[in-house]
């Protein structure tokens, strides 16, 4: 059984004038599905609206309690995937936040989000792994 997985973005042209569309291999679908889910809010997806993850329910907030939010984040992230990446078992998400400040003005300007999602290709049973990062306000202002 043969499967094409076709590099996103889509490129309609070039389809439609009936040339060759990249592909690549499950692992990076894979991969790329995981990047969609984690760059899209909920309700972004109009036909669908669990699609998405709650990275930018609180972009340019203040977040209080970090271990809550990253918890939620985590939670929310796998849940995700399991429901819309069925590609993917044993999923496993990892949240990492970060301050990075500013070092002329020593203010903390953004938080980054780092992401590492890691679980089991189901049609071929290897291993996959998957890491991405983020930035999220709030701007400091002085």
């Amino acid at each position: 059984m043969i499967v094409n997985y076709y590099k996103l973005p889509l490129q309609l042209k070039r389809i439609s004038r009936k040339k060759e569309h990249s592909k690549i291999n499950l692992a990076e679908s894979v991969a790329a599905m995981v990047h969609l889910i984690a760059i899209t809010y909920y309700g972004e997806c109009k036909h669908d609206e669990t699609f998405g993850c709650e990275i930018w329910e609180h972009d340019f907030e203040n977040i209080v309690n970090t271990q809550s939010y990253r918890d939620e984040l985590k939670a929310s992230i796998r849940k995700t995937i399991e429901q819309h990446e069925p590609r993917l078992t044993n999923v496993n998400v990892e949240v990492r936040i970060e301050q990075i400040e500013n070092k002329i003005i020593k203010r903390r300007i953004k938080s980054r989000i780092q992401l590492q999602v890691e679980g089991t290709l189901v049609l071929t049973n290897e291993p996959f792994s998957y890491t991405d990062q983020f930035f999220i306000g709030p701007l400091s202002y002085y």
